[in-house]
């Protein structure tokens, strides 16, 4: 290979003159479809596209270290390629084994000196030959998306060159294309200056990314079409205007028919309109033309109805061409505080998208956008913010047809100079100026044609300053249907809305209840590992008060990169595990779904808390029902409602009814269908008692503790859909409800302590002592006490050991991401993850036929002169039932006292094998105190390892909430069953603390050779502060007095205990 040198390169480069932005780049322009005629155009076949050709698939490809390392005429046709390697177009090269990912959330990976980049800039030579017939028609080269820079040769002539990655790049090739082969060159640079506007918190990954595709278009043509939409004052009548540019490129000039036609979703013209304009050589001409629609349907996120624009021109008598476009008649405008959709103020619910996919990075196939888009509907989300940039414009049409807002955001962020202290640096450069407003125009000029943008955004984090004010000025001259959102001018001065992020709740109450421009969360509950928490009290604000508009989750998908090592095994990277530095570790896995797209427990709590039916008790004997639609638009004729009434997993009725179509915004009382009256003469709780029969536990048919909700009932309510729609089957499940009902069908039922069973005569407990070790035995168990240690050591019963150590006191849990702020506190100050016990006192006696210890444990951390002083009682009734009854208060100076501590339980170990779980409480899914609307009261079933979430970094996961009855066992239903007195919190799981501490993925947690139970009185809320707010007060778990009253018993095979168990993978 010939490495010539390059005596160009320097501060001149191109890709490193912030002055030039590109070379024969054709200016901005919609994202239009040409047609050789109507039928074609109404089809909407892509391939179809007059004269349109992808060029994605495999390309020739050299990578370098520096583009001056380019062989001696690598762009012309005859150059010889054939020792170069094939890459896939579209692609990043750093995924395909050419460099390394890198992650940063801030940090430019390289020295901050703009607009100058390293000279050890890696480059990648792509090539390729196309082919074409016809070229009597002018042939447009079109790149969505390429990563930084680039530089393109047609056949050898440079065709020109282009920066912003996000934003779509067009060159008229039309005098460099020859009959028959052609051969495309593209020289792609990883760092050019605008690198800088491009510091998004992502993977840097480079290379041609999203499609590049040529398509013709006649020598008189339309250049762009843009449309506006103003509705009468009762929104019911609009008027439709459209602007056409029509650009002539022959030598002489041209007099052009223009027929504008407005197709309905059935194909039916509604509307057309003629017009004939003279347009003079080699210019372009603007031509505008009014429709007025009688009544048209309007496009809502709720209902998205759409038409279908079509231009046809013509000139003396033959068809140019055909361009088509999906309109939809919406309007946003700002009233006061607000701002109205079709004049009603609507409420967003949101997200924040990425384009990420884990094998291939930001290039996202038209399937994976699609299942994007339908897994947000499906889960009641209303609109996305484009975080950090525009996404393809497939993703838009996406958005246009099953209907979600859009902020539409410009690829532009420069956060990393807030960590050299020169925030505006760039944002008050006059020389930047043009390069901040290119941006947004492109943008802009591309998607102003669909009805789901409803904001432009400036862009993130990027400071405030003129370069900021220029692009806003641009936009507005632009496009002035739209709202400008930009989170960084915090004083409004050039934005429509308040935006923030990450605001905390305090400051969030101030926002809503003073006068100003509507307000946004445009970043809020940061979906970082375990969470986020706090979610139904942040809605449940945004919901009471108007100014707030609604908030867009941070954000749709961890960035995980798929890997695999030698053996197969798979895992999902985020920073520093491609040896990338400086990096910001797993701040990339911040999604609400996971890098496959399964969603996590975070969109299941999101989805229940944002759903658009909510529903009231109004009278339990009648069970009268309030539903409040919470649409804007929609009214409840699709739903159908299914109900249930159910105690301890039993079913006592069900049945479904239509909704009715009660309008938006609007509620109405309903009756559930079950004669209450009918059920207490039938003695339908009677029969449900019998049927349930959580007795045949062993010797004995009762519980000596009654669960808080033993004998509860419940009545479920579940909203579906009636019909399928575009995005969901029929019976999807829009939104919940659950109500306890136990009053309406028995008598207060008693919560307390029932009186023992008559003990058989023939039954006797012996015990012996050796050192610190205590046996209690009978015929068939035994119970071992650790008198040092004050505490239970281990219970077997017929030969299994159904406890192998334990109880033990525990307040510490594996750090979940949200914890990282406090974390350092805890473990540095407070030294909370090496809490100690000291028995103080061990006692051990009889009493009447049961035999109690008891003991008084000291449980602090090292170094604290503050603690828990717990006393715990162990009462021994039997062979194969015992009780537990722990209280314990914090004592010392309370001064001293840590403002959150992680947890208050006990732990136990158990058997490997015993691996079948059923309990009575929330579920199905994970649950915690301050993220549990999703989950519902009934009895579930599951196994170890559905009891597990794989979060990409381990951390604590699989609580359980508000539960007062386990039964675990093995497959033969040999195992221990548990009441609680008072609902608690459980997990279970082959792995310790320690081990999801040290491991840095989820297939590298050391699983133990035993189980651990965890059983506590609470745990502290999840929160969203690894960016956000901390837990809000109501769930930070303070060091507080606490109990636990727990009766274990032996289950053996046969048991029908929580028999009528639904297992959660079917739920």
């Amino acid at each position: 290979m010939n490495i010539p040198y390059d005596a160009s390169y320097g501060a001149d480069c191109d890709w490193q003159n912030h002055k030039l932005l590109h070379i024969d780049r054709l200016p901005g322009r919609a994202y239009i479809k040409r047609w050789k005629d109507i039928k074609s155009a109404l089809c909407n076949d892509e391939s179809k596209q007059l004269g349109f050709q992808k060029l994605n698939g495999l390309w020739k490809f050299l990578y370098l270290a520096a583009p001056e390392l380019s062989p001696i005429g690598f762009e012309r046709t005859d150059f010889d390629d054939s020792t170069w390697e094939n890459i896939e177009v579209p692609s990043h090269w750093q995924l395909k084994g050419y460099g390394k990912p890198h992650y940063t959330d801030v940090y430019y990976p390289f020295p901050v000196r703009p607009p100058f980049v390293p000279r050890a800039n890696p480059t990648g030579i792509y090539r390729h030959t196309f082919f074409l017939d016809d070229l009597s028609r002018r042939h447009i080269l079109r790149f969505h998306g390429v990563d930084s820079a680039f530089h393109v040769w047609i056949n050898g002539k440079l065709a020109g060159f282009s920066k912003g990655s996000r934003l779509p790049a067009e060159f008229d090739i039309t005098s460099l294309l020859r009959t028959g082969k052609n051969t495309i060159v593209v020289r792609v640079y990883q760092w050019s200056d605008g690198s800088y506007l491009e510091d998004q918190d992502m993977w840097w990954l480079s290379g041609i990314f999203r499609d590049v595709e040529i398509y013709e278009v006649p020598l008189v043509s339309l250049f762009d079409v843009s449309h506006k939409i103003s509705f009468d004052d009762r929104y019911i009548d609009a008027f439709l205007k459209i602007e056409l540019q029509i650009e002539n490129k022959s030598e002489e000039a041209r007099e052009v028919e223009c027929v504008i036609s407005i197709y309905d979703e059935n194909d039916f013209c509604i509307e057309n309109k003629r017009t004939n304009t003279q347009v003079a050589a080699s210019m372009i001409t603007n031509e505008g033309i009014t429709l007025e629609m009688k009544n048209p349907k309007k496009w809502s996120a709720e209902i998205p109805n759409l038409y279908t624009l079509a231009i046809e021109l013509s000139s003396k008598n033959f068809i140019l061409e055909v361009v088509s476009l999906q309109i939809g008649f919406r309007a946003i405008e700002i009233c006061q505080n607000n701002f109205l959709v079709n004049g009603r103020a609507i409420k967003l619910k949101g997200v924040n998208r990425h384009d990420f996919h884990p094998d291939s990075g930001r290039y996202v196939t038209k399937q994976t956008m699609l299942q994007d888009v339908l897994l947000m509907k499906q889960h009641n989300i209303n609109a996305v913010r484009t975080s950090h940039y525009p996404n393809h414009p497939y993703f838009l049409e996406l958005c246009d047809y099953y209907g979600l807002y859009v902020i539409d955001e410009t690829d532009l962020e420069t956060h990393g100079f807030e960590w050299i202290d020169e925030s505006t640096k760039l944002a008050n450069d006059p020389e930047w100026q043009p390069a901040f407003v290119d941006r947004i125009e492109r943008m802009i000029l591309r998607d102003r044609n669909h009805p789901s943008v409803i904001m432009w955004s400036l862009g993130n984090e990027s400071a405030m300053g003129e370069n900021l004010k220029a692009m806003a000025h641009r936009a507005r001259y632009l496009d002035s249907s739209r709202l400008i959102h930009y989170e960084g001018d915090v004083q409004c001065e050039v934005t429509d809305v308040y935006s923030t992020m990450y605001t905390r709740m305090p400051r969030l109450l101030e926002i809503a209840k003073t006068e100003g421009k509507p307000h946004i969360l445009c970043e809020y509950a940061h979906a970082m590992g375990n969470g986020p928490g706090g979610l139904a009290d942040f809605q449940a604000v945004i919901d009471a008060y108007p100014r707030l508009q609604g908030a867009f989750v941070w954000e749709w998908i961890d960035h995980g990169i798929r890997r695999k090592d030698d053996r197969g095994q798979e895992w999902f990277e985020y920073g520093g595990g491609f040896g990338d530095v400086p990096n910001n570790g797993n701040f990339c896995i911040d999604g609400l779904v996971f890098p496959d797209r399964k969603p996590s427990p975070g969109l299941i709590e999101y989805k229940k808390v944002i759903e658009p039916i909510h529903t009231s008790l109004v009278d339990v004997e009648k069970l009268i029902i309030n539903i409040d639609n919470k649409y804007d638009f929609l009214d409840l004729g699709h739903i159908e409602l299914r109900w249930r009434i159910h105690t301890d997993g039993v079913i006592l009725a069900e049945g479904e009814m239509h909704a009715p179509a009660i309008p938006a915004r609007q509620s109405e009382n309903v009756r559930i269908p079950f004669d209450l009256e009918s059920s207490r003469k039938n003695h339908i709780y009677a029969t449900a008692e019998k049927v349930k029969d959580l007795g045949n536990i062993g010797d004995y048919d009762e519980f000596l503790l009654m669960g808080r909700y033993e004998n509860s009932v419940f009545l479920d309510i579940d909203y579906v859909l009636a019909e399928d729609l575009l995005w969901a089957k029929a019976g999807h499940i829009i939104a919940t409800a659950q109500f306890e009902i136990s009053s309406a069908l028995a008598s207060q039922k008693q919560r307390s302590i029932r009186k023992p069973t008559q003990l058989p005569a023939s039954f006797t407990i012996n015990y012996a002592r050796s050192g610190k070790k205590i046996a209690i035995f009978g015929k068939d168990s035994l119970y071992e006490f650790d008198s040092l240690r004050g505490s239970l050591e281990s219970w077997t019963y017929k030969q299994y050991k159904l406890i192998e150590k334990g109880p033990s006191l525990s307040f510490w849990r594996a750090p979940i991401d949200n914890d990282m702020h406090i974390l350092p506190t805890w473990c540095e100050k407070y030294f909370l993850h090496l809490f100690q016990e000291d028995a103080r006192e061990f006692e051990l006696r009889k009493e009447n036929e049961e035999i109690v210890a008891g003991s008084i444990i000291w449980a602090a951390p090292p170094s604290q002169g503050w603690g828990f002083e717990c006393r715990a009682r162990y009462i021994i009734r039997d062979e194969h039932r015992w009780r537990l009854e722990l209280f314990g208060k914090p004592s010392g100076n309370s001064a001293a006292f840590p403002e959150m501590i992680p947890r208050i339980g006990i732990k136990l170990r158990l058997p490997l094998g015993f691996d079948v779980i059923r309990w009575r409480g929330y579920g199905p899914g994970e649950a915690y105190c301050d993220s549990r609307s999703a989950q519902r009261i009934d009895v579930w079933k599951a196994s170890i390892k559905q009891l597990h979430t794989p979060y990409i970094r381990p951390q604590e996961n699989g609580n359980r909430y508000g539960t007062d009855a386990i039964s675990i066992t093995n497959r033969d239903g040999f195992g221990l069953a548990i009441i609680s007195e008072k609902p608690i919190e459980f997990s279970y799981h082959d792995y310790d603390v320690n081990a999801l501490e040290n491991a840095r993925y989820d297939h590298e947690i050391a699983h133990t050779p035993y189980c651990i139970l965890n059983l506590d009185f609470a745990q502290n809320g999840i929160g969203s502060n690894s960016c956000g707010q901390d837990q809000l007060p109501p769930y930070r778990l303070k060091p507080r007095e606490f109990d636990l009253n727990l009766e274990f018993y032996a289950l053996y095979s046969g048991s029908s205990f929580l028999a009528n168990a639904k297992h959660i993978g079917e739920y």
